[in-house]
C-alpha cells in the first residue's frame, strides 16, 4: 500500500490523496508514513462504495472528478491516470479508466488478469477474467489492439460515481467478481484509454513475489516523491 500512495502522490492530476480502507490496522500503518486516511464501512462490497462513502464527505465535496487507484497497483503510471481523468474531464465519458496491451498468451488466459473489449468509440464493451476476445478460426494477434488488460483504475464524475454505488450488484459482476460489471450492466457509458504498457498489479502470490523483486530495483528517488 505504501508503494501505491507514493506513486499517487507523485501525480500532478491527483490534487488530494487519500486512501479508504476498512482495516484499523491498515488505516494505522499508513498513518505513520504519512497517508491521509478514511476509515470506511465494512460492509461495502466493492472499492468503489468505499471511495463513494468517502466522496461523500463535506471536505470533499468540491470535487467534481472522483478517482479510484486500486491498492494492489503499485506501477501505477501518471500517465494513465492522466488518460483515465481526461475521459471524464474532456471526453464526455461518466466513468473512465485504461488498458494496456497484452503481450503474451499465457497472460491472456491467466484468470487474474483481467480483460477489456472496447467499442469502435473507446467505450468498454466487456470486462472478463476469460480470455477475451476469443478468435474462433485462428491465434489471437497480440500485435494487434483487441487484446487488452485493464489496469485497476477508475476515474468518475460524482453524479456517476454515486449513482453507481446506489444501483444493485448484478448477476454478472456477482460471476466475475468485478465491479465494474455493474455500471456496464445498467447502461453506464465507460471510456477506456489505451495506456503504454506497465507491470500488471498484484493478484497472487507470483505477482506479490515479482513486485517485490522489482520495487526493490527501483533506484531511491522513485521510492519517496518529495
Amino acid at each position: 500500500m505504501e508503494w501505491v500512495w507514493r506513486r499517487a502522490v507523485g501525480i500532478d492530476v491527483f490534487d488530494a490523496v487519500v486512501v479508504a480502507t476498512d482495516d484499523a490496522g491498515v488505516a494505522d500503518a499508513c498513518r505513520a508514513f504519512g497517508a491521509e486516511v478514511r476509515l470506511t464501512d465494512a460492509a461495502h462490497p466493492s472499492g468503489t462504495d468505499r471511495v463513494a462513502e468517502v466522496a461523500r464527505g463535506a471536505e470533499f465535496a468540491g470535487f467534481e472528478v472522483v478517482v479510484n487507484v486500486q491498492g494492489d497497483e503499485p506501477f501505477l503510471l501518471a500517465e494513465h491516470a492522466a488518460e483515465a481523468v481526461r475521459l471524464v474531464r474532456d471526453g464526455g465519458w461518466e466513468l473512465g479508466t485504461v488498458a494496456t496491451p497484452i503481450r503474451t498468451r499465457a497472460e491472456w488466459l491467466e484468470p487474474s488478469v483481467v480483460k477489456v473489449v472496447r467499442g469502435d468509440d473507446g467505450g468498454a464493451l466487456l470486462f472478463s477474467r476469460a480470455p477475451i476476445p476469443h478468435p474462433r478460426d485462428a491465434e489471437p494477434d497480440f500485435a494487434g489492439a483487441a487484446y487488452l488488460r485493464h489496469v485497476g483504475l477508475y476515474a468518475y464524475r460524482r453524479g456517476a460515481l454515486l449513482r453507481w454505488v446506489e444501483l444493485p450488484e448484478g448477476g454478472l459482476e456477482k460471476i466475475e467478481k468485478l465491479e465494474q460489471l455493474r455500471p456496464l450492466a445498467a447502461g453506464m457509458r465507460m471510456g477506456v484509454a489505451v495506456g503504454p504498457p506497465a507491470e500488471g498489479g498484484i493478484d497472487t502470490p507470483a505477482d506479490a513475489a515479482r513486485a517485490e523483486r522489482l520495487l526493490n530495483e527501483y533506484p531511491i528517488a522513485e521510492r519517496a516523491p518529495e
